[in-house]
């Protein structure tokens, strides 16, 4: 069922039930009300204030265009191009961009409605307006909050095995002097995953702001936020050895070597607690002497081993951190559950 009805499908139809059952007692026409209810659920309450504040004023405006056009032209075609045009180009100037939806919506659809009572359209339209803004926040606010916690240490998860799959792969084509046409399509589209993930972080800190949290979700969601950071630092140097071009051969033995470091970095980049192993750091320290050997050059094995190395760091980084926050984590019982599942630690 959840497949099919989330929380927000539940929370629009709740807000069009809620404000159409109230403009029927008030008899007020539902149906700009409920455009506006189903618009203006968005995925945080801070996000339906926000907006809501601007709706309300472009729906406004829209309402005195459509009037203004009835009055003048009566109901034809040519009313309802002008009334979407006008709401458009007005809202756009008036930096309505949220608005601008919901305003031309409501504008062309009081157009079959209207008489010859100008004001009491008007009143009436943004009456109908006002209440299906207020009920889709309040809806929002109280039925069935987001939990944007469980969501965000899913796609977090799911990001970092991504990229440790495509790094991996990326590595053995780069070192068989061989690459992979969508190689770097690959590494866009986790971009993208990765901006939809700081949404995610920025919804949580929308919500903050209205619900109450403990210390401890604070924190979590503050690590949460530092581990799409190091994703992103990760990234970068990823991006940056999908554009060397193999200018030298490699010996078997270094090719071996590099292959062992990768490897080790692919699978810290996968596990869930990031960590290092001492073969990990051996390997590291031979990768070190490996780039000495070539600094003389700005070869491809030197710029490899230099953008390996910095991963290195970045990982380094990324495990410390992880390994202070579970042992926070198990220290408490308060801290949330979902961000570190159970699973056990090896040397």
């Amino acid at each position: 069922m959840k497949k099919w009805f989330g929380r927000r499908v539940i929370k629009t139809g709740l807000a069009v039930l809620i404000t159409a059952s109230i403009c029927q007692l008030l008899h007020l026409s539902p149906t700009f009300a409920v455009i506006t209810a189903i618009v203006t659920t968005e995925p945080t309450v801070a996000d339906s204030i926000r907006k809501g504040v601007i709706r309300l004023p472009a729906a406004a405006l829209g309402a005195i265009f459509t009037i203004t056009a009835t009055t003048v032209l009566g109901q034809h075609a040519i009313s309802y191009a002008l009334v979407a045009m006008l709401t458009i180009i007005v809202c756009s100037k008036l930096q309505f961009d949220t608005g601008t939806l919901v305003a031309t919506l409501t504008a062309v659809a009081m157009i079959p409605d209207t008489t010859n009572h100008a004001l009491f359209d008007f009143a009436s339209r943004v009456s109908a307006t006002s209440i299906g803004i207020f009920v889709s926040t309040l809806v929002n606010f109280v039925i069935l909050p987001p939990k944007f916690g469980p969501l965000l240490v899913e796609k977090v998860d799911s990001l970092f095995k991504r990229t440790a799959k495509d790094f991996y792969s990326m590595l053995e084509m780069h070192l068989s002097n061989q690459r992979e046409p969508n190689q770097n399509l690959s590494l866009l589209s986790i971009h993208e995953e990765l901006i939809k993930a700081y949404q995610l972080a920025r919804y949580q800190d929308d919500e903050s702001q209205y619900r109450s949290s403990s210390e401890y979700e604070q924190r979590s969601f503050d690590y949460l936020h530092k581990k799409l950071d190091y994703l992103q630092l990760s990234l970068y140097h990823i991006g940056k050895i999908a554009y060397l071009k193999v200018n030298q051969p490699l010996t078997n033995r270094e090719i071996k070597l590099i292959l062992v470091v990768i490897h080790s970095l692919h699978l810290i980049l996968h596990d869930h607690y990031h960590q290092i192993t001492s073969n990990h750091l051996t390997s590291i320290e031979q990768l070190k002497a490996l780039k000495i050997t070539h600094q003389s050059s700005n070869s491809f094995i030197f710029q490899l081993c230099h953008e390996l190395l910095s991963l290195h760091d970045v990982v380094t980084e990324l495990s410390q951190l992880t390994a202070e926050e579970r042992r926070i984590s198990l220290q408490d019982k308060k801290y949330p559950e979902y961000i570190f599942r159970k699973q056990f630690m090896y040397e």
